[in-house]
């Protein structure tokens, strides 16, 4: 089941965004982001949720909204919290968290390794308006094509990373810096990571034919 969890950064214009909401089953809106969603698609007819705290739309008797007022997480971990409790087996994906505020997109996105972390087993994917952010702590081979912008940054403290495919290999080494990992490239139509001992974000960008 495809189930899209749309966050209250910049709304997507991108194609590949838009139509992963487009091809939703389900949508699950953090808060503010149904009035986002409800400004740039108001005729659509996909069955939503609105969950956080609800201080931005206020309860809505044509949406279901569930109401969870604690502030130790986010919109967006109580929407995967959510998501995961509630759908068997869910593709999930992200949209519309980066944008706006640089600390919230920061967070947002740093929050994919902990989701990996809750649901090992769970498809998990965020797309921006410029490519896509995949989260793994298992070898990983990526569909690609030549000179993809591709980076990878290490999520958890001594993982060791292994690649093929890229332009700039790693054998069995850290990135303990965040920049590290940044501005690689593929060298043809798929590569594979592996990672050891942790978790890792990859960011490749959208292929400019598509």
């Amino acid at each position: 089941m495809n189930i899209v969890i749309l966050c209250n950064g910049d709304f997507p214009t991108a194609p590949q965004p838009l139509q992963a909401l487009a091809e939703a089953d389900h949508i699950v809106c953090c808060d503010g982001a149904y009035n986002a969603l409800m400004a740039h698609r108001p005729d659509i007819t996909t069955p939503l949720t609105v969950i956080g705290d609800l201080d931005s739309i206020g309860e809505n008797p044509d949406v279901e909204c569930i109401r969870i007022s604690e502030q130790l997480s986010n919109d967006e971990t109580k929407a995967f919290r959510h998501v995961i409790a509630t759908f068997p087996h869910p593709d999930i994906i992200i949209l519309g968290a980066t944008g706006l505020r640089e600390d919230h997109t920061i967070g947002n996105i740093s929050h994919l390794a902990d989701f990996r972390e809750e649901a090992p087993t769970v498809n998990l994917r965020m797309l921006t308006d410029f490519g896509v952010f995949t989260p793994i702590d298992r070898p990983t081979e990526f569909l690609s094509f030549p000179r993809q912008q591709v980076s990878l940054f290490s999520m958890t403290h001594g993982c060791l990373i292994t690649t093929q495919g890229l332009e700039y290999p790693l054998h069995g080494e850290p990135l303990p810096r965040l920049w590290q990992g940044t501005l690689n490239a593929s060298l043809g139509d798929r590569f594979e990571v592996s990672p050891c001992g942790g978790i890792v974000l990859v960011y490749q960008t959208y292929n400019p034919k598509n």
